[in-house]
C-alpha cells in the first residue's frame, strides 16, 4: 500500500492531514447543513400533521353543520307543511263562513221580499176597495155597504191573484 501511496505522491502524514480534513468537512457539513436541513424537515412535518389534523377537525364541524343546517331544513318544511295546512283550513273556514252569510242573507233579502210582497198587497187591496167604492157610488150614484164592498173587492183581487 506504501507503493501506491508513493506513486500517487502521498505520505503516511499527508493521508493523516487528508483524512483529519475529511473528517472535519464530514462534522462541519453534519452541523452546518444537516441539522438545520433535519430541523427545516421536520417543522414541515410537524405542520403538516397539524395540518391534517385540523383539516380532519374543519371537515367534522362541516359534517356536523351540514347536518345541523338539514335538520333545520327539515324542520322548516315540516312547518310550512303544517302552516299551509293550517291556511288552507282557516281559508275552508272562512269560505263557509261567508257561505253562510251569503245564504242567510239570501233568506232574509227572500223574507223581507215576501213581506214586503204581502204588504204591498194588503196595501193594494185596501186601496182598491176604496177606490172601487167610490167608482161604484158614482156609477150607481148610491151608496154601495161596506159588506157589498168587500165581496167585490175579494172576488176581484182573487181572480187577479189567480192570473
Amino acid at each position: 500500500m506504501k507503493e501506491i501511496l508513493e506513486k500517487l505522491g502521498l505520505g503516511g502524514w499527508s493521508v493523516l492531514f487528508h483524512a483529519v480534513n475529511l473528517a472535519l468537512l464530514i462534522v462541519a457539513l453534519y452541523f452546518l447543513l444537516y441539522k438545520p436541513v433535519k430541523k427545516i424537515v421536520e417543522n414541515r412535518r410537524k405542520n403538516l400533521e397539524e395540518m391534517k389534523r385540523e383539516n380532519i377537525r374543519l371537515r367534522e364541524e362541516t359534517e356536523a353543520f351540514k347536518e345541523q343546517c338539514d335538520g333545520m331544513k327539515q324542520k322548516a318544511l315540516e312547518e310550512s307543511a303544517a302552516i299551509s295546512g293550517r291556511a288552507a283550513e282557516r281559508g275552508a273556514e272562512i269560505i263557509e263562513e261567508a257561505q253562510n252569510k251569503a245564504d242567510a242573507i239570501l233568506e232574509n233579502a227572500r223574507k223581507e221580499a215576501l213581506t214586503e210582497r204581502n204588504r204591498m198587497q194588503h196595501e193594494l187591496h185596501d186601496s182598491v176597495g176604496h177606490i172601487a167604492v167610490e167608482i161604484a157610488e158614482k156609477i150607481l150614484e148610491r151608496e154601495v155597504s161596506e159588506e157589498d164592498n168587500r165581496k167585490l173587492i175579494d172576488e176581484s183581487l182573487s181572480e187577479w191573484e189567480n192570473d
